[in-house]
């Protein structure tokens, strides 16, 4: 890739832009260091030091460069692990340090770091490159008394290896308040081709040390530590997310416990699974194994779903627990993750008896549910029209877009050439729920500093996180994981669940129902990531659904099959029916879905029921209903049914009333209801169009008349 296309490609990664920035760059100023004490932050330690190598090739601390950093803006160094480590590569890229200058405390920084390859182009003058990985991002709240000194350390969501030198990436995600005094620190020996900043799109990167504003008199102060020769045998140190339950989740189903390791550690022995409600930690399971599906676009998929329980709460007492996950390596290393829930063990969680699944439906009809918990307050049945026919719009990508791995992004990207664009369904998946929200309003899911980036960046911000590259392939805890920590630093907008073994009704409910995005993970040969984007009719005469989804292999839309085998959902794909293993939700955290409501039982002295005898659905209308339970403590959970409305084998034409005869009061009822505003014939409101015109009005009167009194020909319906 020529260095052009590197500069371009760069200035993505970092958009941003401040007031006054230009001429705030031209006034800084040099002068010397005032003390070498400096307090050193860490955000979240996560690899042992013992066997690090530094990559520090500069010298002492020299000087103090104010009036240059301004906040919103990406710093780039140059690091070269040959310098400083013996038998360097393949080196292990953990950490990135910088040093800073804070005149007044306390101050505020919201940092992230990355490692970007070195572009050689120029071999005398190296530019940043190819992503590799980067961090999520942190707060830091420098106030150490007797300190203004700081090094401030990050570390990678993942390491990044490399055979021969990168360029280190820090990135100040705020606007710096000039009356923070946040200065730089260099040494003392400026160097060409080392050092780069951007802060405006428009401006690019510029040589620290050659600028038309103000030249550095050293290298800045940033260094970055990791494992020389891949790191000797010594896997990096575990590191242990939990991605279910959520934090101060309130649980009313079936309590999962999802943990992911993080760092790619290869020698995790067993994740032990505990809770506590105050006093010691309950073990109450653990995996040895952590087996799990990787989609790769390429290869069976294999099964499991990872480091994964589920605690059976049930004879608990009704309180707030910590659930805690802990993973062991075979070096004896250790790592935890711990969230707090609410669990009660009657939750509110409502069986509707009926109707069930996919029944057809007429008015009048008792709707029933039941629900175990012992202080349900109200249990609420509502509707919700579905179309036949359903569909969202969403960007189709091909995954052989990305993934280029020798700077030519027009040759396909195969893995066989040595590339990872086979390997990219899971970001390529993500990136298109990201946008598809993004699209809905919820502008800051694309939006890094002040500028908004586009799915193309995306998409290898999603590979970093989900380890794609490394792992050739994406596994379901690292495609969640992924979407998990690229939310928190885009705006924290976003929701997520995950369902693993879905039947077609819950796929159905979840996407068309509750309107989220769906993401499904196919197992089979090959397993790959394929977003739902449309519905089609119901079950054919072959057992068989529609579907349409989106085909990374493609970048197009593809309408095929799903059906139900032996219990289980399997999409046809490729020629071959696979698995549907498993459901990835993604939805906006404020987004509403409208129900409409057909009645609240507040008492349940006859069972949580409802006699529903009116309604304007007609023949053949699809509809979700919905029973919702809701305690007294304000917990909630529903469970639904898809119905197809049909009445038309259990009413005689002409009878509006519903009451098995034809006679004068049908013709009162049909007069009630067109002029009126009456109820609507039994039925449903179609049954009122008597002559076939698709219109409700006073011809159907005159038709429905001729009948009754003169002989005329039988009302529809």
């Amino acid at each position: 890739m020529g260095r052009t296309s590197v500069l371009l490609l760069a200035l993505v990664i970092v958009l941003m832009s401040a007031a006054g920035a230009m001429a705030s760059k031209e006034n800084a100023r040099v002068e010397a260091l005032r003390s070498l004490d400096a307090a050193s932050v860490h955000a979240a330690p996560q690899f042992a030091t013992a066997v690090q190598c530094t990559v520090n090739n500069l010298g002492d601390p020299a000087w103090q460069i104010s009036g240059w950093l301004i906040g919103m803006e990406l710093y780039k160094s140059y690091q070269d692990p040959g310098q400083s480590c013996s038998g360097p590569y393949p080196f292990s890229v953990e950490e990135v340090h910088m040093m800073i200058w804070a005149n007044t405390l306390p101050c505020t920084l919201f940092v992230s770091v990355d490692v970007e390859s070195a572009d050689l182009t120029d071999p005398d003058c190296p530019v940043p490159g190819e992503l590799l990985s980067l961090s999520s991002e942190y707060m830091f709240i420098l106030d150490q008394a007797g300190y203004n000194l700081y090094l401030i350390s990050v570390p990678l969501d993942s390491t990044a290896t490399v055979d021969g030198p990168y360029f280190a990436g820090f990135y100040i995600a705020n606007v710096i308040d000039e009356s923070r005094g946040v200065q730089m620190i260099t040494d003392d020996f400026p160097a060409l081709c080392r050092d780069y900043n951007i802060w405006d799109p428009d401006i690019g990167y510029i040589d620290l040390a050659s600028n038309d504003y103000f030249e550095f008199p050293g290298r800045i102060y940033m260094f970055t530590t990791g494992q020389a020769g891949g790191s000797g045998g010594i896997q990096p140190e575990p590191v242990l997310s939990l991605l279910k339950p959520s934090n101060n989740e309130i649980i009313t189903g079936p309590l999962e416990v999802w943990g992911v390791e993080s760092a790619g550690s290869e020698i995790i022995d067993s994740v032990v699974f505990s809770y506590k409600n105050g006093g010691a930690w309950t073990r109450f399971d653990n995996d040895n194994d952590g087996s799990r599906a990787l989609r790769n676009g390429v290869d069976p998929a294999g099964t499991g779903e990872g480091f994964y329980t589920i605690l059976d709460y049930f004879t608990l007492n009704e309180a707030l627990y910590w659930v805690k996950a802990t993973a062991y390596d075979s070096l004896g290393r250790t790592s935890t993750d711990s969230h707090l829930v609410s669990i009660d063990p009657t939750p509110p969680d409502p069986t509707l008896v009926n109707p069930v699944g996919m029944d057809t439906l007429c008015l009048p009809a008792a709707l029933i549910a039941e629900s175990d918990d012992e202080n349900l307050d109200v249990m609420r049945f509502m509707r919700k029209n579905a179309a036949s026919n359903y569909a969202v719009g969403a960007v189709t990508l091909n995954q052989f877009d990305y993934g280029d791995g020798n700077g030519n992004p027009v040759d396909g990207n195969p893995a066989s050439a040595g590339e990872d664009g086979d390997y990219y369904s899971g970001p390529v998946a993500a990136a298109t729920a990201i946008k598809y929200w993004f699209d809905k309003g919820f502008l800051n899911t694309m939006k890094e500093g002040q500028y908004y980036i586009p799915v193309d960046t995306v998409v290898e911000r999603m590979a970093t996180l989900m380890r794609t590259k490394q792992e050739d392939g994406t596994y379901d805890d690292m495609f969640y994981y992924g979407l998990t920590q690229y939310n928190q630093t885009h705006g924290n907008l976003l929701l997520f669940n995950s369902y693993p073994n879905p039947d077609y009704l819950t796929m159905r409910s979840l996407f068309q129902e509750e309107e989220n995005f769906v993401v499904m993970g196919i197992g089979g040969d090959p397993g790959i990531y394929l977003c739902l984007v449309g519905v089609n009719g119901l079950e054919d005469l072959s057992g068989y659904y529609d579907v349409t989804v989106t085909d990374p292999v493609n970048g197009t839309n593809l309408t095929t099959d799903v059906r139900m085998n032996s219990g289980n959902l399997e999409i046809l794909f490729q020629g071959t029916w696979h698995p549907v293993d498993i459901l990835i939700t993604v939805i906006g955290g404020t987004h509403t879905v409208t129900w409409d409501l057909i009645a609240n039982d507040a008492d349940g002295i006859n069972g949580w029921s409802y006699n529903w005898s009116s309604s304007t659905l007609s023949d053949g209308d699809l509809a979700f209903i919905s029973a919702m339970a809701i305690d007294d403590d304000g917990r909630t959970a529903s469970d639904h049914s898809l119905i197809v409305y049909d009445c038309g084998a259990a009413f005689t034409a002409a009878d509006y009333d519903g009451d098995s005869d034809v006679d004068s009061q049908d013709l009162l009822y049909l007069i009630n209801f067109i002029y009126k505003d009456g109820p609507i014939p039994a039925g449903g409101a179609h049954r009122a169009d008597a002559n076939c015109d698709d219109v409700i009005d006073i011809s159907d009167v005159i038709y429905a008349i001729n009948f009754f009194y003169s002989g005329g020909p039988s009302p529809c319906y």
